[in-house]
């Protein structure tokens, strides 16, 4: 009796292992395991419907970066992991050695990040193939109707903060009056003509709005992130010379809706079997 009771038991877990890790939907032949939708719901605390339509979009990419011939070359995965250790104050090794440490495998990180490169690839690929130019009366009424965006100074003054590490400036700029982090290595006004810097650099100055911060932005080794304490000398920039940064502008919002769109029309032509749901 007890080997019986034994046997069944073997086999009502051979028959749950098997039904946990069963095909459950194929999107255009490719399969979407129960397996996969319980993992991607339980780590990412989302339904078990939220985490199959986020697996199927994942099968549609992946579908489209073969079909659209999509690479991201090793240097471009290097780059890109340097970035992101720079911006945590770390080099390249120091920040392998910290991954490792949260139980992080480095290969499967890179992995990680090289899809996440393809699939920046993909939009914008795809934005720029789907996207409409706008006219010249879209973009004369998104200049009207958007003045502060198009008035520069001749002068901006700043508060100026310069640290090794990314994340110390973005909890300066959620929060400029907690006491200074130490890795801030630089903390002073200065007075910014406009005329005498960088074209780009000049034209986020004279967006950023009085009293509040700029995005942090590299430099060299480190990150300068700038308070906008004032503005000097302001004037109207023509339409013409503005005509370009609203194309760009309009075009990027634009961009973002069709990506939506194009998945949307790809998911509804796809064909996707459903044969069992968790």
């Amino acid at each position: 009796m007890r080997i019986v009771a034994t046997l069944m038991l073997l086999f009502g877990l051979t028959l749950w292992g098997k039904m946990i890790d069963a095909v459950a939907v194929v999107v255009d032949g490719e399969p979407i395991t129960t397996y996969e939708i319980l993992n991607a719901a339980q780590k990412l605390g989302i339904t078990k419907k939220a985490a199959l339509d986020l697996l199927i979009r994942q099968k549609l990419e992946e579908e489209q970066i073969k079909k659209l011939g999509i690479r991201v070359s090793e240097s471009e995965v290097e780059k890109a992991i340097e970035e992101i250790a720079r911006s945590k104050g770390m080099n390249l090794y120091d920040f392998e050695q910290a991954l490792e440490k949260q139980g992080i495998d480095w290969e499967g990180y890179k992995k990680a990040i090289k899809k996440q490169l393809l699939r920046k690839k993909l939009y914008a690929k795809i934005a720029r193939t789907q996207t409409k130019m706008p006219n010249e009366t879209e973009m004369k009424a998104y200049y009207d109707s958007h003045p502060e965006e198009f008035t520069i100074a001749k002068q901006v003054e700043v508060t100026k903060y310069i640290s090794p590490s990314k994340e110390v400036l973005a909890r300066v700029a959620e929060n400029p009056m907690a006491p200074q982090d130490p890795m801030v290595l630089t903390k002073g006004k200065e007075l910014i003509d406009l005329s005498k810097v960088n074209p780009q650099f000049a034209s986020l100055l004279a967006r950023t709005p009085e009293h509040t911060f700029t995005p942090i932005l590299p430099l060299g080794d480190r990150y300068l992130l700038l308070y906008i304490d004032k503005k000097i000398g302001v004037e109207k920039i023509p339409f013409e010379e503005a005509k370009n940064y609203i194309l760009n502008k309009l075009a990027n919002k634009s961009g973002t809706k069709n990506v939506k769109e194009y998945f949307d029309k790809l998911k509804a032509a796809a064909d996707i079997k459903v044969l069992r749901l968790p």
